[in-house]
């Protein structure tokens, strides 16, 4: 029976793929219904490939933000977040959700921000659930209830439903801490609430086999009433099969195999610990099979069969720990990348030595080819071996320029890195100008980040396209405050496009904080706000000019702004490049920057 329902759920997700790839094919280029063939596209994968929910989805954005299609954006980012999820990337999971929340409100779309609310409440499930984190728990409890009321204010009974499912999946895994059992009357509360509200409307059936299945689980953790649960599990396989839902058959099949052997009749409970197994396998999911793993370890091991009940427990360990929570990975990734940074400049100093060498060595084999100009033999032999050496020594050179490629590489995920951590951390503020600091922190890294992007991308190892890295830079401002690039004039007029990354870095920080004054205080009342950013080179000196049109700065207050660490920022860096400021206010702000060229 089973064989014959994942062939059936098979054959319809491929007839369903079939079609949409066949309406693709002839949709238009540049189309908000290409999106939405994307994302169904991307949504019919949830239960076989990760990799085809990240090719369809990645498209479906990459469209979305060339069509300013705000509603198919958000939706392959929440298509994105699943597949992070089911690989353990929790914060790139968050993020996403979060940012998808953001269009969603602003569309006024209660539904969809509900749906990422409760998918954000999963993902503190998973990075809480098995290891009992209270704080991730909460959160999660948190996120459901937000969504129930965005559900509630929109009558979506449906969604209400799935939002007690979760509080109860949540509620219930605090329940299993130490002296918190109470907890598991709060999750069979938010349960049967659920299934009465199904009953009555007729709404969110799809639901209602993971209320029986979570029914059974305090049925069978709680009350210890294993024939109960039984009879719930069994009415939620039914509702599964019927509707071919894979997933939700591992959770079943994990749970009854848990009752029978608390039956002590472990010849069924090894029956459907396989049969997980065998579900999630299929499903690609590796945190359901290092349950399944769990489960048949806990049937072996009470059958008293310890050598199969060692065995996998070693399989649920060792997955166990490539599915540990993202600070701790975060931590080993950052120390791991510190000590590959280490190792690779050790290798380039020793690589310059070693090419030093060999150039006195070359210096000294000419000397002696004009002292033993007669000698034509020899002179034949130093000839190859000076040749053999300049091999060398180019082969070395492309070696080091790879190495330093990989460094610039390192220090652009380093910052991204930081510069993700500071993008939590305003999620856990609540001052507003704590959180402001930390947003403008994040984005004086993301413009370093962008330098060495810049760096790692071009053959120029030590000089950045200014023009491609300030409109990276200014784009990534103006978005970050909330401005719709097409109701936004953005010009930049570079005529030194590349520059020493000595100077290109500071320069880049100081645009970043005139541009962030701007973004923030200048288009109050402004019907279409402008921003004009120039680099030029004028003889001897960069001339660089940030001017926009909005109400214009009090220039009395911004000498006096002395405790300001923005402006005391671009003091510094001014300072470092020998230049000089100034400011002017005509129907806008213009800060003009000149830099000799002697500057370093």
């Amino acid at each position: 029976m089973y064989c014959s329902l994942s062939t059936a759920y098979g054959q319809n997700r491929s007839v369903k793929q079939d079609s949409l790839r066949k309406q693709l094919a002839i949709a238009l280029p540049d189309d908000s219904n290409k999106v939405k063939l994307l994302n169904s596209l991307a949504s019919t994968f949830y239960q076989t490939s990760t990799d085809s929910i990240d090719h369809y989805s990645s498209r479906a954005l990459q469209l979305a933000k060339k069509i300013s299609y705000r509603k198919g954006e958000a939706d392959a980012e929440a298509h994105q977040a699943a597949c992070y999820r089911i690989k353990g990337d929790y914060t790139a999971a968050v993020n996403k959700l979060q940012h998808g929340i953001k269009i969603y409100e602003a569309l006024h779309n209660n539904a969809a921000a509900g749906d990422n609310y409760l998918d954000i409440a999963q993902v503190y499930k998973d990075m809480g659930g098995d290891s009992k984190t209270l704080e991730y728990i909460n959160k999660g409890i948190a996120y459901s209830k937000h969504g129930y009321d965005l559900y509630n204010s929109i009558h979506d009974t449906a969604g209400m439903v799935e939002s007690l499912n979760m509080c109860g999946i949540l509620y219930r895994d605090i329940g299993k801490t130490n002296g918190r059992k109470h907890y598991y009357d709060t999750a069979f509360a938010a349960y049967t609430k659920a299934v009465e509200m199904i009953e009555r409307s007729g709404k969110g059936r799809r639901s209602i086999s993971k209320l029986y299945n979570n029914i059974s689980q305090v049925y069978n953790e709680y009350w210890k009433d294993y024939k109960k649960a039984l009879a719930y599990l069994y009415k939620a396989e039914a509702e599964n099969k019927a509707n071919n839902n894979i997933s939700s058959l591992s959770f079943n099949y994990g749970n009854i195999s848990l009752a029978y052997t608390k039956l002590n009749q472990h010849d069924m409970a090894l029956v459907y610990a396989r049969k997980m197994l065998e579900t999630s396998r299929r499903l690609d999911r590796p945190e359901r099979v290092r349950n399944a793993y769990n489960s048949l370890y806990y049937v072996f091991s009470a059958a008293g069969r310890f050598d199969s009940a060692l065995h996998y427990y070693k399989l649920a360990d060792m997955l166990d720990d490539s599915l540990n929570n993202v600070a701790k990975t975060n931590e080993v990734m950052d120390l791991q990348t510190k000590y590959e940074t280490r190792k690779k400049e050790s290798e380039i100093s020793r690589l310059h030595t070693e090419s030093l060498a060999k150039n006195k060595q070359i210096v000294l084999l000419v000397s002696a080819l004009g002292i033993f100009a007669l000698l034509i033999a020899f002179m034949g032999w130093l000839y190859h071996r000076i040749r053999k050496q300049r091999q060398e020594i180019t082969a070395q050179s492309k070696k080091l320029e790879v190495m330093m490629k990989e460094l610039h590489h390192r220090v652009k995920n380093n910052l991204q890195i930081v510069s993700s951590l500071l993008s939590l951390q305003t999620y856990k503020v609540q001052d507003e100008e704590a959180v402001l600091v930390l947003k403008e922190s994040q984005q004086r890294v993301q413009a370093m980040s962008f330098i060495h992007q810049r760096l790692y991308k071009t053959d120029a190892l030590t000089a950045v396209n200014m023009k491609e890295y300030l409109t990276d830079l200014a784009e990534s401002l103006v978005s970050s405050y909330g401005y719709n690039r097409d109701d936004f004039d953005l010009q930049i007029a570079v005529d030194k496009e590349m520059l020493d990354i000595d100077k290109a870095l500071p320069i880049g920080l100081i645009i970043n904080e005139l541009v962030t004054n701007s973004l923030k205080y200048a288009y109050t009342n402004t019907n279409r706000p402008s921003l004009s950013i120039t680099l030029k080179e004028e003889e001897a000196k960069l001339v660089c000019s940030i001017k926009d049109n909005g109400i214009g700065i009090d220039e009395q207050q911004w000498k006096q702004k002395k405790n300001s660490f923005g402006k005391q920022l671009i003091t510094a860096l001014c300072k470092q490049l020998r230049a000089q400021q100034s400011l002017a206010v005509n129907e806008g702000t213009q800060f003009t920057i000149t830099i000799p060229k002697i500057a370093a």
